[in-house]
């Protein structure tokens, strides 16, 4: 039995779903945070410090780091915890701010 599923293809649905503000809004809100784990996350490995090394530096606790390398967005770090673990990392942050993409 080699039937195909029926109903809408992920993508569809997906930027079917995009059209709406709020949802818009949460995925946007996700990939956020997702951006932040990733980039603190690859920081870390590349200067081989455990989470707790980490934590540590930065005098924050390690659950803390854990959190933010998932992208946990439900416990958002305030921006002086990122700061303040970017720093731990020999590094600083910038904020830049541009216009979304078809937004006049």
């Amino acid at each position: 039995m080699n039937s195909k599923p029926s109903g809408m293809p992920f993508e569809t649905l997906l930027k079917k779903q995009l059209k709406t503000n709020e949802v818009k809004l949460h995925f946007d809100q996700v990939q956020f945070y997702l951006q932040v784990a990733r980039i603190i996350s690859e920081l870390r490995a590349k200067a081989e410090l455990s989470q707790a090394e980490l934590a540590k530096r930065a005098d924050v606790s390690q659950p803390m780091i854990a959190r933010l390398e998932k992208g946990d967005h439900r416990r958002t770090p305030t921006f002086d915890t990122i700061y303040r673990i970017l720093k731990a990392l020999g590094y600083c942050m910038t904020i830049s701010i541009k216009p979304e993409r078809g937004v006049a």
